[in-house]
Protein backbone atom coordinates (compact mmCIF):
# COMPACT_ATOMS: atom_id res chain seq x y z
CA UNK A 1 0.00 0.00 0.00
CA UNK A 2 1.07 3.16 -0.97
CA UNK A 3 2.13 6.04 2.11
CA UNK A 4 -0.81 8.15 0.93
CA UNK A 5 -2.98 5.05 1.57
CA UNK A 6 -1.13 4.41 5.03
CA UNK A 7 -1.82 8.50 5.86
CA UNK A 8 -5.60 7.93 4.89
CA UNK A 9 -5.67 5.10 7.03
CA UNK A 10 -4.76 7.14 9.92
CA UNK A 11 -6.68 10.05 9.12
CA UNK A 12 -9.89 8.09 9.14
CA UNK A 13 -8.91 6.72 12.75
CA UNK A 14 -8.16 10.20 13.95
CA UNK A 15 -11.72 11.11 12.48
CA UNK A 16 -13.22 8.09 14.20
CA UNK A 17 -11.85 9.33 17.77
CA UNK A 18 -12.60 13.15 17.20
CA UNK A 19 -16.30 12.38 16.14
CA UNK A 20 -16.69 10.33 19.15
CA UNK A 21 -15.05 12.41 22.39
CA UNK A 22 -16.83 13.81 25.09
CA UNK A 23 -14.80 16.78 25.97
CA UNK A 24 -15.45 20.34 24.51
CA UNK A 25 -13.57 22.50 23.03
CA UNK A 26 -14.48 25.10 26.19
CA UNK A 27 -13.34 22.52 29.03
CA UNK A 28 -9.88 21.75 27.19
CA UNK A 29 -9.04 25.07 26.53
CA UNK A 30 -10.03 25.51 30.70
CA UNK A 31 -8.05 22.70 31.35
CA UNK A 32 -4.99 24.20 29.14
CA UNK A 33 -5.01 27.70 31.08
CA UNK A 34 -4.58 25.67 33.91
CA UNK A 35 -1.80 23.31 32.95
CA UNK A 36 0.39 26.64 31.31
CA UNK A 37 -0.60 28.44 34.34
CA UNK A 38 0.55 26.03 36.76
CA UNK A 39 3.43 24.96 35.00
CA UNK A 40 4.81 28.72 34.97
CA UNK A 41 4.53 29.20 38.40
CA UNK A 42 5.67 26.22 39.96
CA UNK A 43 8.11 27.17 37.13
CA UNK A 44 9.41 30.72 38.45
CA UNK A 45 9.77 29.13 42.30
CA UNK A 46 11.73 26.42 40.91
CA UNK A 47 14.31 28.98 39.13
CA UNK A 48 14.23 31.43 42.10
CA UNK A 49 14.90 28.34 44.13
CA UNK A 50 17.54 27.10 41.84
CA UNK A 51 19.09 30.78 41.69
CA UNK A 52 19.17 30.88 45.81
CA UNK A 53 20.75 27.55 46.14
CA UNK A 54 23.36 28.47 43.43
CA UNK A 55 24.34 31.31 45.48
CA UNK A 56 24.48 29.60 48.97
CA UNK A 57 26.93 27.57 46.89
CA UNK A 58 29.20 29.73 45.98
CA UNK A 59 29.66 31.06 49.60
CA UNK A 60 29.69 27.72 51.27
CA UNK A 61 31.82 25.77 48.42
CA UNK A 62 35.16 27.48 48.77
CA UNK A 63 37.61 24.66 49.31
CA UNK A 64 39.07 22.68 46.24
CA UNK A 65 37.60 19.25 46.74
CA UNK A 66 34.46 20.72 46.85
CA UNK A 67 34.15 23.19 44.05
CA UNK A 68 35.70 20.24 41.71
CA UNK A 69 32.80 18.04 43.04
CA UNK A 70 30.28 20.84 42.54
CA UNK A 71 31.54 21.49 39.26
CA UNK A 72 30.73 17.47 37.99
CA UNK A 73 27.68 17.97 39.69
CA UNK A 74 25.59 18.96 36.32
CA UNK A 75 27.23 15.73 34.36
CA UNK A 76 26.90 13.59 37.25
CA UNK A 77 23.04 14.21 37.18
CA UNK A 78 22.53 14.49 33.49
CA UNK A 79 24.64 11.24 33.27
CA UNK A 80 22.37 9.55 35.96
CA UNK A 81 19.34 10.73 33.92
CA UNK A 82 20.83 9.02 30.72
CA UNK A 83 21.00 5.86 32.08
CA UNK A 84 18.02 6.09 33.65
CA UNK A 85 16.15 7.21 30.25
CA UNK A 86 18.46 5.31 28.19
CA UNK A 87 17.18 2.09 30.31
CA UNK A 88 13.70 2.49 30.16
CA UNK A 89 14.07 3.12 25.93
CA UNK A 90 15.33 -0.22 25.87
CA UNK A 91 12.89 -1.90 28.22
CA UNK A 92 10.11 -0.94 26.86
CA UNK A 93 11.16 0.20 23.26
CA UNK A 94 12.13 3.51 21.69
CA UNK A 95 8.80 2.49 19.55
CA UNK A 96 6.06 1.32 21.11
CA UNK A 97 1.87 0.84 19.58
CA UNK A 98 -0.77 0.06 21.20
CA UNK A 99 -2.43 -3.12 21.49
CA UNK A 100 -5.17 -1.81 19.24
CA UNK A 101 -2.72 -0.08 16.55
CA UNK A 102 -0.54 -3.89 16.89
CA UNK A 103 -3.59 -5.52 16.12
CA UNK A 104 -5.37 -3.51 13.63
CA UNK A 105 -2.67 -1.32 11.70
CA UNK A 106 0.03 -3.42 11.78
CA UNK A 107 -1.04 -6.77 9.76
CA UNK A 108 -2.84 -4.35 7.32
CA UNK A 109 -0.68 -4.46 4.03
CA UNK A 110 0.65 -0.20 4.88
CA UNK A 111 3.74 0.95 4.61
CA UNK A 112 5.34 0.14 8.06
CA UNK A 113 7.94 3.58 7.59
CA UNK A 114 5.12 5.85 7.27
CA UNK A 115 3.18 4.36 9.73
CA UNK A 116 5.60 4.45 12.60
CA UNK A 117 7.80 7.25 11.28
CA UNK A 118 5.93 9.80 13.55
CA UNK A 119 6.62 7.23 17.03
CA UNK A 120 10.11 7.14 16.58
CA UNK A 121 10.74 11.02 15.34
CA UNK A 122 8.70 12.32 18.51
CA UNK A 123 9.79 9.46 21.27
CA UNK A 124 13.41 10.91 19.83
CA UNK A 125 11.90 14.66 20.50
CA UNK A 126 10.43 14.02 23.73
CA UNK A 127 14.00 12.43 25.30
CA UNK A 128 15.50 16.02 24.66
CA UNK A 129 12.49 17.58 26.17
CA UNK A 130 12.54 15.76 29.23
CA UNK A 131 16.75 16.05 29.85
CA UNK A 132 17.20 19.97 28.93
CA UNK A 133 14.96 21.39 32.04
CA UNK A 134 17.18 18.91 34.59
CA UNK A 135 20.14 19.59 32.58
CA UNK A 136 19.52 23.52 32.92
CA UNK A 137 18.82 23.36 36.82
CA UNK A 138 21.75 21.05 37.35
CA UNK A 139 23.69 23.97 35.52
CA UNK A 140 22.42 26.95 37.61
CA UNK A 141 23.31 24.59 41.00
CA UNK A 142 26.70 24.31 39.76
CA UNK A 143 27.23 28.31 39.03
CA UNK A 144 27.80 27.79 35.27
CA UNK A 145 27.42 31.14 33.48
CA UNK A 146 24.63 31.74 31.33
CA UNK A 147 26.43 30.93 27.77
CA UNK A 148 28.16 27.83 29.78
CA UNK A 149 24.90 26.54 30.89
CA UNK A 150 22.74 27.05 27.22
CA UNK A 151 25.60 24.80 26.13
CA UNK A 152 25.77 22.40 28.26
CA UNK A 153 21.67 22.01 28.24
CA UNK A 154 21.83 21.65 24.61
CA UNK A 155 24.48 19.32 24.52
CA UNK A 156 22.38 17.13 27.18
CA UNK A 157 19.54 17.07 24.95
CA UNK A 158 20.96 16.50 21.91
CA UNK A 159 22.87 13.98 23.27
CA UNK A 160 19.53 12.03 24.94
CA UNK A 161 17.96 12.61 20.95
CA UNK A 162 20.80 10.53 19.68
CA UNK A 163 21.09 7.99 22.33
CA UNK A 164 17.02 7.34 21.82
CA UNK A 165 17.70 7.74 17.95
CA UNK A 166 20.49 4.50 18.50
CA UNK A 167 18.51 3.25 20.49
CA UNK A 168 15.46 2.80 18.07
CA UNK A 169 18.01 1.30 15.04
CA UNK A 170 19.16 -1.08 17.95
CA UNK A 171 15.30 -2.00 17.96
CA UNK A 172 14.92 -2.19 14.15
CA UNK A 173 18.43 -4.48 14.30
CA UNK A 174 17.73 -8.57 13.49
CA UNK A 175 21.15 -8.98 16.07
CA UNK A 176 20.49 -9.41 19.83
CA UNK A 177 23.75 -7.65 21.01
CA UNK A 178 23.49 -4.05 18.69
CA UNK A 179 26.20 -1.72 20.82
CA UNK A 180 23.76 1.01 21.78
CA UNK A 181 22.16 -1.83 23.84
CA UNK A 182 25.01 -0.98 26.57
CA UNK A 183 24.20 2.95 26.53
CA UNK A 184 22.52 2.89 30.02
CA UNK A 185 25.31 0.39 31.08
CA UNK A 186 28.01 2.94 30.04
CA UNK A 187 26.44 6.00 31.19
CA UNK A 188 26.19 4.64 34.64
CA UNK A 189 29.37 3.39 34.73
CA UNK A 190 30.40 6.79 33.51
CA UNK A 191 28.97 8.47 36.62
CA UNK A 192 30.08 5.56 39.04
CA UNK A 193 33.66 6.95 37.44
CA UNK A 194 32.89 10.88 38.13
CA UNK A 195 31.60 9.56 42.07
CA UNK A 196 35.14 7.56 42.55
CA UNK A 197 37.11 10.16 41.60
CA UNK A 198 35.33 12.76 44.05
CA UNK A 199 35.65 9.88 46.64
CA UNK A 200 39.05 9.70 46.49
CA UNK A 201 39.57 13.41 46.19
CA UNK A 202 41.17 13.16 42.63
CA UNK A 203 37.97 15.02 41.26
CA UNK A 204 38.94 17.36 38.01
CA UNK A 205 37.61 20.92 38.41
CA UNK A 206 35.44 21.28 34.92
CA UNK A 207 36.67 25.09 33.42
CA UNK A 208 35.03 26.93 31.03
CA UNK A 209 37.97 28.31 29.06
CA UNK A 210 37.82 30.05 25.54
CA UNK A 211 39.05 26.67 24.03
CA UNK A 212 36.73 24.66 25.64
CA UNK A 213 33.68 26.57 24.43
CA UNK A 214 34.85 26.41 21.06
CA UNK A 215 35.65 22.45 21.32
CA UNK A 216 32.41 22.54 23.13
CA UNK A 217 30.32 23.88 20.15
CA UNK A 218 32.11 22.16 17.68
CA UNK A 219 31.07 18.77 19.69
CA UNK A 220 27.61 20.12 19.73
CA UNK A 221 27.56 21.21 16.08
CA UNK A 222 28.84 17.38 15.04
CA UNK A 223 26.19 16.20 17.67
CA UNK A 224 23.44 18.39 15.98
CA UNK A 225 24.26 17.12 12.96
CA UNK A 226 23.93 13.35 13.88
CA UNK A 227 20.23 13.93 15.44
CA UNK A 228 19.61 15.55 12.56
CA UNK A 229 20.54 12.03 10.53
CA UNK A 230 18.16 10.29 13.26
CA UNK A 231 15.88 11.96 12.30
CA UNK A 232 15.68 11.82 8.43
CA UNK A 233 15.86 8.19 8.64
CA UNK A 234 13.76 7.49 11.47
CA UNK A 235 11.35 5.92 8.66
CA UNK A 236 13.84 3.94 6.80
CA UNK A 237 14.49 2.48 10.56
CA UNK A 238 10.86 2.22 11.18
CA UNK A 239 10.45 0.25 8.11
CA UNK A 240 12.44 -2.47 8.93
CA UNK A 241 10.54 -2.76 13.23
CA UNK A 242 8.22 -5.84 13.39
CA UNK A 243 5.27 -6.19 15.23
CA UNK A 244 6.62 -8.65 18.11
CA UNK A 245 9.59 -5.32 18.27
CA UNK A 246 6.95 -2.82 18.83
CA UNK A 247 3.81 -4.62 20.56
CA UNK A 248 5.25 -5.65 24.13
CA UNK A 249 6.23 -1.99 24.74
CA UNK A 250 2.52 -0.36 23.86
CA UNK A 251 0.96 -3.75 25.82
CA UNK A 252 3.44 -2.72 29.09
CA UNK A 253 1.83 1.56 28.73
CA UNK A 254 -1.75 0.88 30.07
CA UNK A 255 -0.46 -1.34 33.14
CA UNK A 256 2.02 1.41 34.30
CA UNK A 257 -0.24 4.13 33.52
CA UNK A 258 -3.24 2.20 36.29
CA UNK A 259 -0.09 1.76 38.19
CA UNK A 260 0.80 5.61 37.86
CA UNK A 261 -3.20 6.58 38.37
CA UNK A 262 -3.76 4.61 41.48
CA UNK A 263 -0.32 6.29 42.65
CA UNK A 264 0.77 2.66 43.29
CA UNK A 265 4.79 2.97 42.78
CA UNK A 266 5.19 -1.06 43.78
CA UNK A 267 2.56 -1.69 41.13
CA UNK A 268 4.27 -0.57 38.87
CA UNK A 269 7.30 -2.36 39.41
CA UNK A 270 5.58 -5.56 39.52
CA UNK A 271 4.42 -4.45 35.79
CA UNK A 272 8.19 -3.78 34.81
CA UNK A 273 9.18 -7.14 36.57
CA UNK A 274 6.52 -9.12 34.48
CA UNK A 275 7.47 -7.43 31.53
CA UNK A 276 10.97 -8.12 31.94
CA UNK A 277 10.25 -11.79 33.05
CA UNK A 278 8.71 -12.30 29.95
CA UNK A 279 10.93 -10.46 27.38
CA UNK A 280 14.20 -13.03 29.67
CA UNK A 281 11.80 -16.37 28.51
CA UNK A 282 12.53 -19.51 30.27
CA UNK A 283 15.55 -20.42 32.18
CA UNK A 284 17.57 -23.46 33.04
CA UNK A 285 16.04 -24.51 36.78
CA UNK A 286 18.36 -25.52 39.01
CA UNK A 287 18.11 -28.86 41.50
CA UNK A 288 18.94 -29.09 45.04
CA UNK A 289 19.94 -27.20 47.45
CA UNK A 290 18.61 -27.18 51.42
CA UNK A 291 14.85 -27.87 52.50
CA UNK A 292 12.87 -26.20 54.99
CA UNK A 293 12.57 -22.07 55.52
CA UNK A 294 16.47 -22.19 54.27
CA UNK A 295 15.00 -23.02 50.43
CA UNK A 296 13.32 -19.45 50.32
CA UNK A 297 16.63 -18.45 51.17
CA UNK A 298 18.72 -20.38 48.94
CA UNK A 299 15.82 -19.30 45.54
CA UNK A 300 17.30 -15.53 46.38
CA UNK A 301 20.84 -16.81 45.96
CA UNK A 302 20.08 -18.47 42.72
CA UNK A 303 18.57 -15.53 41.46
CA UNK A 304 21.88 -13.78 42.17
CA UNK A 305 23.27 -16.13 40.05
CA UNK A 306 20.99 -15.84 37.16
CA UNK A 307 21.28 -11.75 37.40
CA UNK A 308 24.40 -10.92 39.00
CA UNK A 309 24.33 -7.40 37.50
CA UNK A 310 22.20 -5.92 40.91
CA UNK A 311 24.97 -7.60 43.13
CA UNK A 312 27.66 -5.57 41.01
CA UNK A 313 25.33 -2.17 41.29
CA UNK A 314 24.86 -2.87 44.70
CA UNK A 315 28.45 -2.93 45.02
CA UNK A 316 29.36 -0.08 43.04
CA UNK A 317 26.62 2.35 44.99
CA UNK A 318 29.09 2.31 47.61
CA UNK A 319 31.04 4.88 46.63
CA UNK A 320 27.78 7.36 46.97
CA UNK A 321 28.67 7.59 50.88
CA UNK A 322 32.60 7.95 50.50
CA UNK A 323 31.31 11.09 47.83
CA UNK A 324 29.32 12.73 50.26
CA UNK A 325 31.81 12.38 53.03
CA UNK A 326 34.51 13.64 50.61
CA UNK A 327 32.77 17.12 49.82
CA UNK A 328 32.22 17.25 53.80
CA UNK A 329 28.68 15.62 54.31
CA UNK A 330 29.05 14.84 57.96
CA UNK A 331 26.72 12.81 59.43
CA UNK A 332 24.41 13.13 56.29
CA UNK A 333 26.48 10.18 55.01
CA UNK A 334 23.84 7.86 57.31
CA UNK A 335 21.35 9.41 55.42
CA UNK A 336 22.34 8.69 52.25
CA UNK A 337 23.60 5.23 53.03
CA UNK A 338 20.11 4.65 54.38
CA UNK A 339 18.88 6.10 51.27
CA UNK A 340 20.71 4.09 48.82
CA UNK A 341 20.02 1.10 50.55
CA UNK A 342 16.24 1.50 50.27
CA UNK A 343 16.40 2.14 46.74
CA UNK A 344 18.77 -0.72 45.76
CA UNK A 345 17.19 -3.28 47.64
CA UNK A 346 13.61 -3.53 46.01
CA UNK A 347 15.02 -5.74 43.41
CA UNK A 348 16.13 -8.21 46.20
CA UNK A 349 12.86 -8.38 47.39
CA UNK A 350 10.90 -10.12 44.69
CA UNK A 351 10.05 -13.61 46.38
CA UNK A 352 8.45 -11.02 49.79
CA UNK A 353 6.79 -9.40 47.25
CA UNK A 354 5.14 -12.53 45.97
CA UNK A 355 4.12 -13.69 49.31
CA UNK A 356 2.53 -10.56 50.47
CA UNK A 357 0.11 -10.14 47.46
CA UNK A 358 -0.45 -13.63 46.86
CA UNK A 359 -1.40 -15.19 50.22
CA UNK A 360 -2.56 -18.12 48.27
CA UNK A 361 0.89 -18.90 47.88
CA UNK A 362 1.47 -18.01 51.29
CA UNK A 363 -0.34 -20.36 52.81
CA UNK A 364 0.85 -23.32 50.63
CA UNK A 365 4.17 -22.91 53.03
CA UNK A 366 4.11 -24.93 56.18
CA UNK A 367 5.60 -22.73 58.40
CA UNK A 368 3.77 -19.53 59.79
CA UNK A 369 3.34 -16.69 57.58
CA UNK A 370 5.83 -14.35 59.54
CA UNK A 371 8.38 -17.49 59.74
CA UNK A 372 8.00 -17.57 56.13
CA UNK A 373 8.37 -13.93 54.53
CA UNK A 374 11.19 -13.54 57.41
CA UNK A 375 12.85 -16.26 55.33
CA UNK A 376 12.64 -13.96 51.97
CA UNK A 377 14.69 -11.36 53.85
CA UNK A 378 17.46 -13.08 54.90
CA UNK A 379 19.57 -12.89 51.95
CA UNK A 380 18.80 -9.31 51.43
CA UNK A 381 19.10 -8.54 54.78
CA UNK A 382 22.57 -10.11 54.91
CA UNK A 383 23.69 -8.20 51.79
CA UNK A 384 22.65 -4.69 53.18
CA UNK A 385 24.34 -5.46 56.00
CA UNK A 386 27.43 -5.92 54.40
CA UNK A 387 27.36 -3.08 52.78
CA UNK A 388 26.80 -0.56 55.78
CA UNK A 389 30.06 -2.06 57.35
CA UNK A 390 31.78 -1.43 54.02
CA UNK A 391 30.09 2.33 54.25
CA UNK A 392 31.30 2.61 57.51
CA UNK A 393 35.29 4.16 56.78
CA UNK A 394 33.22 7.33 55.20
CA UNK A 395 31.79 7.86 58.35
CA UNK A 396 35.28 8.40 60.00
CA UNK A 397 36.23 10.90 57.43
CA UNK A 398 33.65 13.42 59.41
CA UNK A 399 32.99 12.26 62.73
CA UNK A 400 35.25 11.15 65.58
CA UNK A 401 34.27 8.17 67.11
CA UNK A 402 35.36 4.69 68.25
CA UNK A 403 35.66 2.22 65.38
CA UNK A 404 32.94 -0.11 67.03
CA UNK A 405 30.68 2.65 67.01
CA UNK A 406 31.06 3.27 63.22
CA UNK A 407 30.86 0.06 62.64
CA UNK A 408 27.07 -0.11 64.76
CA UNK A 409 26.64 3.18 62.55
CA UNK A 410 27.22 1.43 59.45
CA UNK A 411 25.10 -1.62 59.94
CA UNK A 412 21.93 -0.33 61.54
CA UNK A 413 22.24 2.06 58.36
CA UNK A 414 22.13 -0.69 55.98
CA UNK A 415 19.42 -2.46 58.36
CA UNK A 416 17.82 0.93 58.15
CA UNK A 417 17.73 0.40 54.77
CA UNK A 418 16.35 -3.12 54.56
CA UNK A 419 13.59 -2.27 56.61
CA UNK A 420 12.45 0.94 54.24
CA UNK A 421 12.39 -1.77 51.34
CA UNK A 422 10.31 -3.97 53.48
CA UNK A 423 7.49 -1.35 53.95
CA UNK A 424 7.53 -0.77 50.53
CA UNK A 425 7.26 -4.00 48.85
CA UNK A 426 4.18 -5.19 51.64
CA UNK A 427 2.31 -2.17 51.24
CA UNK A 428 -1.36 -2.82 50.81
CA UNK A 429 -2.86 -1.50 47.85
CA UNK A 430 -5.46 1.50 47.58
CA UNK A 431 -8.80 0.18 49.91
CA UNK A 432 -11.81 1.62 47.84
CA UNK A 433 -14.38 0.01 50.90
CA UNK A 434 -12.97 2.82 53.12
CA UNK A 435 -15.05 5.64 53.24
CA UNK A 436 -13.41 7.85 50.16
CA UNK A 437 -12.01 11.40 49.87
CA UNK A 438 -14.09 13.67 47.26
CA UNK A 439 -11.84 15.40 44.98
CA UNK A 440 -12.06 16.89 41.68
CA UNK A 441 -10.93 13.40 40.05
CA UNK A 442 -13.84 11.43 42.04
CA UNK A 443 -13.38 9.48 45.75
CA UNK A 444 -10.23 9.06 46.64
CA UNK A 445 -9.30 6.53 49.41
CA UNK A 446 -7.88 7.32 52.34
CA UNK A 447 -4.27 5.52 52.08
CA UNK A 448 -4.09 6.26 48.27
CA UNK A 449 -2.37 9.23 48.97
CA UNK A 450 0.25 7.47 51.45
CA UNK A 451 1.56 5.33 49.39
CA UNK A 452 3.15 7.93 47.41
CA UNK A 453 5.54 8.64 50.93
CA UNK A 454 5.36 4.37 51.48
CA UNK A 455 9.22 3.50 52.37
CA UNK A 456 10.23 6.93 52.50
CA UNK A 457 8.67 7.37 55.92
CA UNK A 458 10.46 3.80 57.41
CA UNK A 459 13.59 5.67 55.59
CA UNK A 460 13.73 8.83 57.76
CA UNK A 461 12.59 7.12 60.73
CA UNK A 462 15.55 4.69 61.16
CA UNK A 463 18.02 7.32 60.19
CA UNK A 464 16.39 10.11 62.74
CA UNK A 465 18.47 8.75 65.81
CA UNK A 466 21.60 8.51 64.52
CA UNK A 467 21.08 11.82 63.02
CA UNK A 468 20.49 13.44 66.23
CA UNK A 469 23.12 10.98 67.93
CA UNK A 470 25.83 9.62 65.64
CA UNK A 471 26.98 7.15 68.37
CA UNK A 472 26.30 3.72 69.64
CA UNK A 473 23.35 4.89 71.25
CA UNK A 474 22.01 6.32 68.08
CA UNK A 475 23.00 2.97 66.18
CA UNK A 476 20.95 0.73 68.70
CA UNK A 477 18.11 2.94 68.92
CA UNK A 478 17.81 2.62 64.83
CA UNK A 479 18.22 -1.18 64.70
CA UNK A 480 15.57 -1.25 67.34
CA UNK A 481 13.07 0.34 65.24
CA UNK A 482 14.18 -1.55 62.15
CA UNK A 483 14.05 -5.17 63.36
CA UNK A 484 10.30 -4.01 64.99
CA UNK A 485 9.53 -2.72 61.48
CA UNK A 486 10.92 -5.68 59.63
CA UNK A 487 8.98 -7.93 62.19
CA UNK A 488 5.43 -6.02 62.60
CA UNK A 489 5.37 -6.02 58.61
CA UNK A 490 6.48 -9.35 57.79
CA UNK A 491 3.73 -10.78 60.04
CA UNK A 492 1.21 -8.50 58.88
CA UNK A 493 -2.06 -10.01 57.02
CA UNK A 494 -1.85 -8.52 53.37
CA UNK A 495 -5.59 -7.28 53.53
Amino acid sequence: MRATEAGELRADIRFWRRSRRTLSLGEALQDLYIGVFAVLMLGSMLVSVLVNLSDVGDRACVASDCAAARSLLPWLVVGTLLAVLWSLARMVGPVAVSPGVAAWLLPSPVDRGELLRGRARGTTLLAAALVAPVAAGAAVLAGYGVGTMALFTAGAAGLSSYGVGALVHAQASARGSHPARLLGLVSLLAVGAGLGAIAVSRAPEVTTGPVVRVASMVALGLLGAGVATVLVRAGVLAARLRRRDVAPGGALVPGLGGALATLDLALMFDVLVAHANSRRGSVRPRRGGPSGLAALAWRDVIRLRRQPGRLVLLAGSLVVPYAVAAVGGRVVVVLVEVVVCFVLVVPFLVALRVLTRSSGMARMFPAGLGATRAAAVVVPGTLLVVHGLLSAPALHRTIIAPAADLALLGAASGVGGLAAGVRWVTGRPPDYGRPLVSTPAGGVPTNLYGSVLRGVDIAVLTALPMLLSPTSGGAVVSLAVSVGVIGYLCSRRST
